[in-house]
């Protein structure tokens, strides 16, 4: 009898670390894909200098910097910043952007256009880097390149809208949001809301998604503004890479936090 019970609670206690152990396994696991973040393809702290990035501007008046972690942009007309690294794959841009109030003699406490380039390159070119070609910071010497634009709160924050060119002057139009009064048949999204607004002294949190197709999903763009899908896009010939542009004029910008992680 003895014998039979010692079996039995040996066999039960085998059960009970074999469960015990099959929980811990998963609960590891499970442990191990929760904590697995993005790899990091490229970030800039802004307490370097402007290396990374190559400056282009309208009015040579502007001034550019980043130390202590910021990113100072002062522009009275077009600028361009491009960041030096090629970005390919499927890739998230992050940064926050905060509208600082501008004044020259034409503007007054102006909040304006924080507006991007991505996946830029020029077509047919041997060399596609478009930071090789010298332009000027006009936003008109960019057509001649392929890339997605947006441009968030532009025209004095009247304005948020995407843009694919694609090496002409048509700059086509994907989608917009649009005031009143300058709305245009391309505005499809609907007018100006909180989530496609600009405010004076407050960051907006920006992602930019750049991925191939799934059958699962075919989106190859989405562009967040604190964490709201403002435009999303299945591009049946995307550009799948390229370079990354902060653009503005005649504004004031700080940003932060810049990086470029894997998806």
């Amino acid at each position: 009898m003895d014998h039979h019970r010692r079996a039995l609670q040996r066999s039960t206690l085998t059960i009970a670390v074999a469960v015990a152990c099959l929980h811990a396994c998963s609960t590891s696991s499970e442990s191990s894909q929760s904590t697995t973040a993005p790899q990091v393809l490229a970030s800039d702290p802004f307490t370097q200098g402007l290396a990374a990035w190559q400056v282009e501007q309208e009015d040579s008046s502007g001034t550019v910097t980043a130390q202590n972690g910021v990113l100072d942009v002062v522009q009275p007309a077009g600028a361009t910043l491009w960041f030096k690294q090629r970005l390919t794959g499927d890739y998230e841009v992050r940064f926050t952007a905060t509208p600082i109030p501008f004044t020259t003699g034409v503007f007054t406490d102006r909040i304006s256009d924080l507006n991007l380039f991505w996946n830029a390159s020029v077509p047919g070119a041997a060399n596609a880097d478009p930071t090789t070609k010298g332009l000027d910071g006009k936003l008109a010497s960019y057509t001649s390149l392929a890339l997605y634009y947006v441009g968030f709160g532009a025209n004095n924050n009247t304005t948020t809208r995407l843009r694919r060119y694609d090496g002409t002057d048509a700059r086509p139009q994907l989608a917009g949001y649009a005031a009143p009064g300058v709305a245009t048949s391309e505005d499809k999204s609907g007018p100006m809301t909180a989530a496609t607004s600009l405010v004076a002294n407050v960051a907006t949190k920006v992602r930019v998604v750049s991925r191939a197709p799934t059958p699962d999903d075919p989106l190859t763009l989405k562009w967040y503004a604190n964490d709201v899908l403002v435009f999303s896009y299945a591009d049946s010939a995307p550009y799948g890479s390229g370079w990354f542009a902060l653009r503005t004029t005649s504004s004031h910008f700080q940003f932060r936090d810049f990086s470029v992680v894997s998806l």
